[in-house]
């Protein structure tokens, strides 16, 4: 009886563990979309962050609020907030909602680093001593024309018209007697006065009585006044962006991220206003190139893919390792054109797990580096064993963000991601202005 008593309690705190998280989950699910419409939910744009418990004994690093400044200073001068807007705009046709607007876009990247979600790399652990000192970093320059508000003085002449009178001694002109006034007038004078005695012409003269004709003309004057004044315009510029570029430990903490990127229309259409959840995605990928920018420890993979994969599977993957090639990668993401009619994930996640294999095999990395796949979509996806388990086989780790509210039925991908990230671009949309 008391063996049966044992086993009978062994077994309900096993049910215990496994049914409380999912009941924990859908509880946090149904709060975050089904919650009190009055209440004001609290800006979280990772509103749900699920991770193995492989991961969920892992301490996570926090980031500090000098390297959140320094990759905030970073894509405000790489022009990504004005980049991502303007996709906005040209989705939605409208520059009022909030991810029309570049400060408002800063503020969502801004909670983004603050949030630190498991797929970005702002803070990480401290690395050990067979690594290397990873705190030695030198300064690279990234050259980028920018659109420059300049104020500076002006002097303005303001043109003023008038009318000015003068005279001149032969016709044609207005007729007019005037009183001479100096001794070159005394030529033009009445002969009577001439023969006059030349003190009593002196004396005439100093009285005003000595007619003469004279001619008057108007000619019309332009004149100047000068003004000074203060204008602004723009000036396009070539820009210096300094990049912190760390140059300790290189060979040992070498990252592998491949990073497939969803351009289905659904990333567009399905959602309201028009292409917020595109935007969202842009935003992701665009910070965590930024953020490992200056590593170039960190590769980076890239593949788009919807009802096509590009590039094509033959070919290789667009890779991006050095300062210039990850700046390149950011300029095709923000290309990326989302007119894809299907999402087929389990095609792009064979084509990535082909590609690692064939980059583990080459010998290109150290055999201790962890790939991982980051993948973006907001599409369901019916997965199949072979490729959960050929992940697991491969040693590759799986963060998967999923983008919008139809993104959540997703319990296939929850299964085989190490992380799971669940994004509501909806939340800030509607409690973002603050």
């Amino acid at each position: 009886m008391n063996r049966f008593l044992i086993y009978l309690s062994t077994f309900w705190e096993s049910i215990s563990r496994t049914v409380k998280p999912l009941f924990a989950l859908i509880r946090d699910i149904f709060n975050a979309f089904f919650g009190r419409s009055g209440q004001k939910t609290t800006i979280r744009p990772w509103m749900i962050v699920r991770r193995t418990k492989k991961r969920a004994v892992t301490r996570e690093a926090v980031a500090s609020e000098a390297d959140i400044r320094r990759m905030m200073e970073r894509m405000h001068d790489l022009n990504d907030s004005a980049n991502l807007a303007d996709r906005a705009v040209r989705f939605s046709g409208s520059d009022q909602d909030f991810f029309g607007k570049p400060e408002e876009i800063e503020a969502m990247v801004m909670e983004l680093l603050r949030q630190n979600p498991p797929f970005l790399h702002i803070a990480r652990e401290l690395p050990s001593d067979a690594e290397g000192d990873q705190s030695e970093v030198q300064t690279e320059y990234i050259v980028r024309d920018s659109v420059v508000t300049v104020t500076e003085p002006c002097t303005l002449f303001v043109p003023e018209t008038g009318s000015e009178y003068r005279e001149s001694r032969r016709p044609p002109g207005y007729p007019v007697l005037r009183p001479a006034r100096s001794l070159s007038d005394l030529r033009f004078a009445p002969m009577l006065y001439n023969s006059l005695p030349q003190d009593l012409v002196f004396a005439r003269l100093l009285d005003g009585s000595i007619p003469i004709m004279a001619y008057r003309e108007d000619r019309k004057t332009i004149l100047f006044r000068q003004e000074e004044h203060l204008f602004c315009h723009t000036e396009k510029r070539s820009c210096r962006v300094p990049i912190e570029v760390e140059t300790g430990g290189v060979d040992k903490s070498t990252r592998l991220i491949y990073l497939l990127f969803d351009r289905s229309t659904s990333m567009v259409r399905n959602c309201a206003p028009r292409g917020i959840n595109a935007v969202m995605e842009l935003a992701i990928a665009v910070t965590m190139l930024r953020t490992d920018m200056g590593r170039p420890h960190a590769r980076y993979y890239y593949r788009t893919f919807a009802d096509v994969i590009d590039p094509k599977p033959k070919d290789p993957p667009y890779l991006a390792t050095t300062l210039e090639e990850k700046d390149d990668l950011v300029r095709r993401i923000m290309n990326v054109n989302f007119s894809g009619d299907a999402t087929r994930i389990v095609d792009a996640l064979e084509t990535a797990a082909d590609d690692i294999e064939k980059i583990m095999e080459s010998g290109e990395l150290d055999p201790d580096v962890k790939p991982r796949i980051g993948l973006l979509t907001d599409g369901r996806s019916s997965l199949y064993g072979n490729i959960v388990s050929r992940l697991a086989r491969l040693g590759i780790e799986v963060d998967t963000v999923l983008i919008g509210k139809e993104a959540f039925h997703n319990p296939e991908l929850m299964k085989m991601s190490n992380t799971i990230s669940m994004v509501d671009p909806d939340v800030y949309r509607a409690n973002g202005r603050h």
